[in-house]
């Protein structure tokens, strides 16, 4: 499981990590501090992100246990 703290400030930085994460084997989740969770490759989820406090990249999700 991999865990970072990202910023994604500009619609720029926004489709550049939704490309990078698109090009990723597996699932790919932004998450808040607070658990909530979108999908990272896409761009809508990553929009979705502007109003969070804190963000999380995450990969090696399970949906039914978080993240390992």
């Amino acid at each position: 499981m991999y865990r970072n703290k990202i910023n994604l400030v500009t619609s720029a930085d926004m489709q550049e990590f939704v490309r990078i994460a698109t090009a990723e084997n597996g699932e790919v989740k932004l998450i808040d501090g607070n658990g909530f969770c979108v999908n990272g490759k896409s761009l809508l989820g990553a929009m979705a992100t502007v109003e969070w406090k804190s963000l999380y990249c995450v990969k090696g999700w399970r949906e039914n246990r978080g993240y390992i």
